[in-house]
């Protein structure tokens, strides 16, 4: 009898220094809870599960606005929240169910939750698993077009369900899991596995002093945005990364002309 995969959902709440205007900085942002579900994926099932408040010796004090989306306050990381040693021993017991499962899968993961837990696995010396499939669900799975938006929560309305604790790790995972079980994990796992490739919207600068240019080029760049592509800043173009897989079959379709970044330069 072929065994069921074993998904092993992740998610993780964090105190960083300034996630919106730079990103993640390793250097100073923490993990203050931790979630984890390892699914056999044929029944849905959840076969373990883990879930801990996280209080770094050196994390950054909590913000009113990370306060306010987590309901997690000083209190509750004080009272609760795992320290030193039990850091340690929770991290191991997470790496066992990496070890455990066939594919890891997060929302945002790529972006957000595997730079930060393989960080912190380094601060305490246990090793990460770099050859470990991880699933970014916000990626890797094709949602109708109709669904403009990918943030967890527009998701779960999309999905027609409400996710009861908002922001709360292990909440946040059962979610993903909900709305990744509603396609096929096979395809899924086909965009995971693909390389990524930049793709460049053709959209150059217009005369500005030309009233009907800027129009033109102002309505261009819109469509563009709603295609989700995002400026580069410090390449001066609109982006969008996808899956090699999907260029390689003809699945992308855009009203506007593009094309793939060399990344040799």
């Amino acid at each position: 009898m072929k065994e069921s995969p074993l998904v092993l959902g992740l998610d993780l709440e964090g105190i960083n220094k300034d996630l919106i205007g730079s990103g993640v900085n390793l250097q100073t942002d923490r993990v203050i809870e931790i979630g984890a579900v390892l699914v056999d994926w044929d029944t849905l099932q959840p076969v373990k599960i883990l879930s801990e408040l996280i209080d770094e010796v050196d994390r950054l004090e909590l913000s009113e606005e990370v306060i306010e989306l987590t309901g997690i306050n000083e209190r509750h990381l004080k009272n609760w929240g795992l320290k030193g040693e039990g850091i340690r021993s929770t991290l191991n017991e997470l790496s066992k169910l990496f070890h455990e499962a066939d594919y890891i899968l997060a929302h945002n993961g790529d972006g957000y939750d595997k730079p930060m837990i393989h960080a912190m696995f380094q601060r305490y010396d246990i090793s990460f698993d770099e050859n470990k499939l991880w699933i970014d669900s916000s990626k890797d799975i094709e949602f109708p077009k109709k669904f403009s938006q990918r943030s967890l929560a527009m998701l779960e309305h999309y999905h027609g369900f409400i996710n009861p604790m908002p922001h709360r790790a292990l909440a946040d995972v059962f979610s993903t899991i909900k709305i990744a079980s509603q396609y096929n994990l096979e395809r899924i796992i086909k965009l995971a596995q693909s390389p990524r490739k930049t793709l460049i919207a053709d959209l150059n600068a217009p005369n500005w002093k030309n009233k009907k240019e800027v129009e033109v080029f102002n309505t261009k760049k819109n469509i563009i945005a709603k295609s989700g592509f995002k400026w580069n800043p410090k390449d001066k173009n609109w982006e969008l990364v996808v899956q090699e897989l999907l260029i390689n079959e003809n699945r992308l379709s855009f009203p506007f002309e593009w094309y793939i970044k060399d990344e040799s330069k």
